[in-house]
Protein backbone atom coordinates (compact mmCIF):
# COMPACT_ATOMS: atom_id res chain seq x y z
CA UNK A 1 0.00 0.00 0.00
CA UNK A 2 1.93 3.45 -0.86
CA UNK A 3 -1.11 5.46 -0.23
CA UNK A 4 -1.29 7.17 3.46
CA UNK A 5 -4.14 9.62 4.62
CA UNK A 6 -4.55 11.90 7.08
CA UNK A 7 -6.48 14.34 8.70
CA UNK A 8 -4.30 17.37 9.66
CA UNK A 9 -6.49 20.26 10.97
CA UNK A 10 -8.65 21.80 8.06
CA UNK A 11 -7.29 19.76 5.52
CA UNK A 12 -6.78 15.74 4.15
CA UNK A 13 -3.14 15.13 3.86
CA UNK A 14 -2.97 12.27 1.22
CA UNK A 15 0.86 10.98 1.24
CA UNK A 16 2.69 8.84 -1.33
CA UNK A 17 5.10 6.25 0.48
CA UNK A 18 6.91 3.66 -1.11
CA UNK A 19 10.73 4.69 -1.77
CA UNK A 20 11.64 1.64 -3.45
CA UNK A 21 9.30 1.78 -6.20
CA UNK A 22 9.41 5.38 -6.32
CA UNK A 23 6.43 5.41 -5.08
CA UNK A 24 4.85 3.64 -7.89
CA UNK A 25 0.98 3.28 -7.31
CA UNK A 26 -1.15 0.09 -7.48
CA UNK A 27 -4.19 -1.01 -8.26
CA UNK A 28 -5.97 -0.84 -4.94
CA UNK A 29 -4.08 1.98 -4.30
CA UNK A 30 -5.48 3.81 -7.08
CA UNK A 31 -9.12 2.26 -5.86
CA UNK A 32 -8.04 3.67 -2.50
CA UNK A 33 -7.51 7.15 -3.73
CA UNK A 34 -11.12 7.42 -5.53
CA UNK A 35 -12.37 6.32 -2.08
CA UNK A 36 -10.45 8.64 -0.13
CA UNK A 37 -11.84 11.99 -2.33
CA UNK A 38 -14.90 10.93 -1.88
CA UNK A 39 -14.70 10.75 1.82
CA UNK A 40 -12.79 13.89 1.96
CA UNK A 41 -15.87 15.72 -0.34
CA UNK A 42 -18.30 14.35 2.03
CA UNK A 43 -16.56 15.92 5.13
CA UNK A 44 -15.83 18.80 6.09
CA UNK A 45 -12.73 19.37 5.80
CA UNK A 46 -12.00 22.59 3.24
CA UNK A 47 -8.42 21.40 1.23
CA UNK A 48 -7.00 18.16 0.10
CA UNK A 49 -2.97 18.17 -0.12
CA UNK A 50 -1.33 15.44 -2.68
CA UNK A 51 2.83 15.08 -0.88
CA UNK A 52 5.19 12.24 -0.95
CA UNK A 53 6.78 11.17 2.15
CA UNK A 54 10.38 11.01 0.84
CA UNK A 55 12.07 12.37 -1.78
CA UNK A 56 10.11 11.59 -4.98
CA UNK A 57 6.31 12.37 -6.12
CA UNK A 58 5.00 9.38 -7.55
CA UNK A 59 6.73 7.59 -10.63
CA UNK A 60 3.04 6.95 -11.48
CA UNK A 61 1.33 3.53 -11.77
CA UNK A 62 3.26 0.02 -10.87
CA UNK A 63 3.53 -1.22 -13.98
CA UNK A 64 4.76 -4.85 -12.80
CA UNK A 65 0.47 -5.51 -12.25
CA UNK A 66 -1.51 -5.89 -14.76
CA UNK A 67 -1.92 -2.79 -16.26
CA UNK A 68 -5.21 -3.68 -18.40
CA UNK A 69 -6.73 -4.09 -14.96
CA UNK A 70 -6.01 -1.60 -13.25
CA UNK A 71 -6.93 1.13 -16.08
CA UNK A 72 -10.82 0.96 -14.84
CA UNK A 73 -9.40 2.34 -11.51
CA UNK A 74 -7.19 4.87 -12.59
CA UNK A 75 -9.39 6.59 -14.93
CA UNK A 76 -12.34 6.87 -11.78
CA UNK A 77 -9.38 8.31 -9.96
CA UNK A 78 -8.68 10.68 -12.52
CA UNK A 79 -12.68 11.93 -12.38
CA UNK A 80 -12.73 11.84 -8.98
CA UNK A 81 -10.00 14.50 -8.75
CA UNK A 82 -11.28 16.56 -11.94
CA UNK A 83 -14.69 16.17 -10.66
CA UNK A 84 -14.22 17.64 -6.55
CA UNK A 85 -15.37 21.08 -5.62
CA UNK A 86 -12.59 21.56 -3.02
CA UNK A 87 -9.46 23.55 -3.70
CA UNK A 88 -6.58 20.67 -4.51
CA UNK A 89 -3.10 20.97 -3.79
CA UNK A 90 -0.27 18.84 -4.72
CA UNK A 91 3.16 18.97 -2.92
CA UNK A 92 5.96 17.82 -5.42
CA UNK A 93 9.50 17.59 -5.49
CA UNK A 94 11.95 14.58 -7.26
CA UNK A 95 10.72 12.12 -9.73
CA UNK A 96 6.87 13.01 -11.03
CA UNK A 97 6.55 10.78 -14.15
CA UNK A 98 3.36 8.99 -15.95
CA UNK A 99 -0.01 9.00 -14.60
CA UNK A 100 1.35 11.17 -11.28
CA UNK A 101 2.22 14.27 -13.87
CA UNK A 102 -1.32 14.17 -15.05
CA UNK A 103 -2.57 14.25 -11.29
CA UNK A 104 -0.66 16.80 -10.51
CA UNK A 105 -2.04 19.16 -13.58
CA UNK A 106 -5.33 18.07 -12.28
CA UNK A 107 -4.67 19.84 -8.76
CA UNK A 108 -5.75 24.03 -8.59
CA UNK A 109 -2.15 24.44 -6.90
CA UNK A 110 1.20 22.95 -7.48
CA UNK A 111 4.11 24.35 -5.05
CA UNK A 112 7.32 22.20 -6.09
CA UNK A 113 11.32 22.48 -6.11
CA UNK A 114 12.86 23.95 -9.35
CA UNK A 115 14.65 20.51 -9.29
CA UNK A 116 11.60 18.50 -10.02
CA UNK A 117 11.71 15.64 -13.01
CA UNK A 118 8.02 16.06 -14.70
CA UNK A 119 8.12 13.59 -17.65
CA UNK A 120 5.35 12.08 -19.53
CA UNK A 121 6.69 8.82 -19.68
CA UNK A 122 4.21 7.15 -21.16
CA UNK A 123 5.96 6.74 -25.09
CA UNK A 124 9.25 5.36 -23.33
CA UNK A 125 7.26 2.54 -21.75
CA UNK A 126 5.52 1.94 -25.45
CA UNK A 127 1.92 3.50 -23.84
CA UNK A 128 -0.60 6.14 -24.29
CA UNK A 129 -1.12 9.12 -22.00
CA UNK A 130 -3.74 8.39 -19.12
CA UNK A 131 -5.19 9.65 -16.07
CA UNK A 132 -6.52 13.05 -18.49
CA UNK A 133 -3.29 14.44 -19.72
CA UNK A 134 -4.22 14.29 -22.91
CA UNK A 135 -7.01 16.60 -22.21
CA UNK A 136 -5.43 18.83 -19.49
CA UNK A 137 -2.26 19.23 -21.00
CA UNK A 138 -2.75 20.76 -24.29
CA UNK A 139 -5.72 23.31 -22.43
CA UNK A 140 -2.73 24.99 -20.26
CA UNK A 141 0.10 24.62 -22.29
CA UNK A 142 -1.31 24.58 -25.94
CA UNK A 143 -1.29 21.89 -28.03
CA UNK A 144 2.13 21.80 -29.99
CA UNK A 145 3.70 22.41 -26.43
CA UNK A 146 1.45 19.44 -25.50
CA UNK A 147 2.55 17.48 -27.69
CA UNK A 148 6.34 17.82 -27.21
CA UNK A 149 6.46 16.91 -24.46
CA UNK A 150 3.93 13.86 -24.66
CA UNK A 151 5.11 12.22 -28.07
CA UNK A 152 9.22 13.04 -27.33
CA UNK A 153 8.27 11.56 -23.45
CA UNK A 154 10.15 15.11 -22.66
CA UNK A 155 11.86 15.73 -19.53
CA UNK A 156 11.35 19.05 -17.97
CA UNK A 157 12.01 20.47 -14.16
CA UNK A 158 10.18 23.19 -11.92
CA UNK A 159 11.46 26.18 -13.47
CA UNK A 160 10.02 25.47 -16.70
CA UNK A 161 6.85 23.99 -15.52
CA UNK A 162 6.62 27.34 -13.86
CA UNK A 163 7.42 29.44 -16.85
CA UNK A 164 4.54 27.49 -18.16
CA UNK A 165 2.34 28.98 -15.95
CA UNK A 166 1.58 25.28 -14.41
CA UNK A 167 3.02 26.10 -10.90
CA UNK A 168 1.99 28.48 -8.27
CA UNK A 169 4.90 28.60 -6.36
CA UNK A 170 8.43 27.39 -6.62
CA UNK A 171 10.54 26.92 -3.55
CA UNK A 172 13.68 25.22 -1.75
CA UNK A 173 12.65 21.12 0.02
CA UNK A 174 13.03 23.02 3.34
CA UNK A 175 9.94 25.42 2.32
CA UNK A 176 7.25 23.26 1.15
CA UNK A 177 5.56 22.94 4.41
CA UNK A 178 5.93 26.28 4.82
CA UNK A 179 4.59 27.59 1.39
CA UNK A 180 1.99 24.97 2.07
CA UNK A 181 1.01 27.08 5.09
CA UNK A 182 1.04 30.61 3.09
CA UNK A 183 -1.03 29.34 0.33
CA UNK A 184 -3.75 28.08 3.14
CA UNK A 185 -3.85 30.99 4.89
CA UNK A 186 -4.37 33.34 1.81
CA UNK A 187 -7.35 30.98 0.47
CA UNK A 188 -9.00 31.38 4.05
CA UNK A 189 -8.98 34.77 3.60
CA UNK A 190 -11.72 34.34 0.45
CA UNK A 191 -15.27 33.07 0.91
CA UNK A 192 -14.89 29.28 0.91
CA UNK A 193 -18.08 28.41 -1.19
CA UNK A 194 -17.37 31.47 -3.53
CA UNK A 195 -13.73 29.54 -4.41
CA UNK A 196 -15.44 26.38 -4.80
CA UNK A 197 -17.77 27.79 -7.32
CA UNK A 198 -15.26 29.81 -9.48
CA UNK A 199 -13.46 26.19 -9.53
CA UNK A 200 -16.51 24.31 -10.46
CA UNK A 201 -17.25 27.02 -13.49
CA UNK A 202 -13.90 26.88 -14.50
CA UNK A 203 -13.98 23.21 -15.46
CA UNK A 204 -17.47 23.64 -16.54
CA UNK A 205 -16.63 26.03 -18.96
CA UNK A 206 -13.77 23.63 -20.50
CA UNK A 207 -16.70 21.71 -21.78
CA UNK A 208 -19.25 24.50 -21.98
CA UNK A 209 -20.07 27.02 -24.99
CA UNK A 210 -20.05 31.03 -23.89
CA UNK A 211 -23.18 31.06 -23.84
CA UNK A 212 -23.04 27.81 -21.68
CA UNK A 213 -20.65 29.33 -19.42
CA UNK A 214 -22.65 32.46 -19.19
CA UNK A 215 -25.88 31.05 -17.95
CA UNK A 216 -23.97 29.07 -15.46
CA UNK A 217 -22.20 32.57 -14.11
CA UNK A 218 -25.84 34.02 -13.84
CA UNK A 219 -26.96 31.21 -11.63
CA UNK A 220 -24.25 30.86 -9.81
CA UNK A 221 -24.55 34.38 -8.99
CA UNK A 222 -27.55 35.20 -7.90
CA UNK A 223 -27.05 32.43 -5.39
CA UNK A 224 -24.49 34.27 -4.01
CA UNK A 225 -26.26 37.96 -3.93
CA UNK A 226 -28.70 35.84 -1.52
CA UNK A 227 -26.01 34.17 0.70
CA UNK A 228 -24.45 35.76 4.20
CA UNK A 229 -21.14 35.57 2.55
CA UNK A 230 -22.54 38.07 -0.06
CA UNK A 231 -23.60 40.64 2.87
CA UNK A 232 -20.33 40.24 4.61
CA UNK A 233 -17.85 40.80 1.43
CA UNK A 234 -19.32 44.55 1.21
CA UNK A 235 -19.65 44.97 4.64
CA UNK A 236 -16.08 44.00 5.47
CA UNK A 237 -14.61 46.19 1.91
CA UNK A 238 -16.65 49.54 3.56
CA UNK A 239 -15.36 48.93 7.14
CA UNK A 240 -11.86 48.48 5.70
CA UNK A 241 -11.30 44.60 7.28
CA UNK A 242 -10.99 40.91 6.64
CA UNK A 243 -14.18 39.13 5.64
CA UNK A 244 -15.35 36.41 8.03
CA UNK A 245 -16.70 34.38 6.24
CA UNK A 246 -18.53 31.06 6.41
CA UNK A 247 -16.51 27.70 5.89
CA UNK A 248 -19.22 25.18 4.15
CA UNK A 249 -20.91 24.36 0.86
CA UNK A 250 -24.34 25.38 2.09
CA UNK A 251 -25.64 27.36 -0.76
Amino acid sequence: MVLESTNVEEFKLIQFNDENNLNAISASDWMRLSEEIQAFEESTLKYLVFKSVNNNFSAGANLGENASSEMIHVSNAAKKIWECKKPIISIVEGVVAGAASNLILLSDFIIATPDIRFIEVFARRGLVVDFGGSWILPRLVGVNKAKHLMMLAQEINGEDLYKLGLIYKLCSSDQLDTELKLLLEKLNKVSFISMCMIKDQIRKGLDSTFKESLDNETINQNKRFIHPDSAEGVLSFIEKRQGNFSNTLDE
